[in-house]
């Protein structure tokens, strides 16, 4: 059988734009990308992308070539794009070259299962494979909804004994929905896309957590449940759109925890929130994006 040809991106950017274009690159190319430091210019970043040749045609050419450019616009060199045909079994050897083990907060390392770790003292360790999927503890939104996951669980403890019910929203490959049950909780992960929910639960069958996180391809606006935590590391767009939806599941004295937005994004999205009732009680930040965290009193 004949290997499946890929359309390999790379684009190179400065380095402090790896975030915003990691993320922009991701939303256009509907996968997760690999971002590559080393053996490239000084300064820059390369990132990769990757799309089935029927989905890589002249719009989408012409989108990456409008991209660069409203980038160049604000100075931002140097920049570059190059476009190739790669076998699948390249593009998987490439994750396998540029993901390794990285200590994401002050107690999770991320570590992909090719990769050994030995855990220290007070490390939690969570195998990730990220397949197309986003989420490997490496872009902002996420390092910053994993800070805020143990902020508010070193404050909030579950006082009953009981696990705490957590809803992740969006789950990509599913690495806050580890994080969390590996704190203890019992989690419903969901995510529209299938890739996603495949990425998911295979991350959970190689943590062992089968019978502590729950990954479902259901849409939000159907579930019922309330829960403890709510965990949503989405764009602001889908933030403000699913506003109502995800107060709605959120118990009282329930926590909530939003990030996957730029911080000139947070006046309007704590002003949505707190129109519906909830009350902020904690912020992050690094670079360039937020984390909030509200209260349902």
């Amino acid at each position: 059988m004949a290997q499946e040809i890929w359309i390999e991106v790379r684009v190179l950017v400065p380095a402090r734009m790896q975030e915003e274009a990691s993320l922009y690159l991701t939303d256009f190319s509907g996968r997760g990308v690999i971002i590559e430091e080393e053996n490239v210019p000084e300064g820059g970043v390369v990132i990769r992308a990757y799309f089935r040749p029927e989905e890589y045609g002249a719009w989408q050419r012409q989108e990456l070539q409008d991209y660069l450019k409203r980038l160049s616009n604000y100075e931002l060199y140097p920049l570059g794009l190059e476009v190739r045909q790669v076998a699948e079994e390249d593009w998987a050897e490439a994750w396998k070259a540029h993901f390794k083990p990285l200590k994401v907060t002050d107690r999770i390392v991320i570590r992909p299962p090719w990769e050994d770790y030995a855990a220290q003292p007070g490390e939690t360790v969570i195998t990730i494979y990220p397949g197309m999927a986003f989420g490997t503890g490496r872009h902002a939104s996420t390092l910053l909804c994993l800070k805020a996951l143990e902020q508010v669980w070193e404050q909030s403890l579950p006082s009953s004994g009981d696990p705490w019910q957590v809803l992740d929203v969006g789950t990509g490959t599913g690495i806050l929905a580890l994080a969390a049950a590996r704190l203890g909780a019992e989690v419903l992960a969901i995510d529209l896309d299938p890739e996603a929910v495949a990425a998911a639960l295979e991350n959970v069958r190689l943590n062992q957590l089968l019978d502590r996180v729950w990954v479902e391809g259901t849409p939000l606006t159907s579930l019922r449940q309330r829960f403890a935590l709510i965990l949503a590391n989405i764009t602001a767009p889908d933030l403000l759109q699913l506003a109502e939806a995800i107060t709605a599941r959120l118990l009282k004295d329930g926590v909530l925890i939003i990030s996957g937005f730029l911080t000139e994004d947070v006046p309007r999205l704590s002003d949505r929130y707190q129109e519906l009732g909830l009350h902020p009680t904690g912020s992050l930040s690094h670079e360039d994006w937020s984390a909030l965290i509200f209260r349902r009193p």
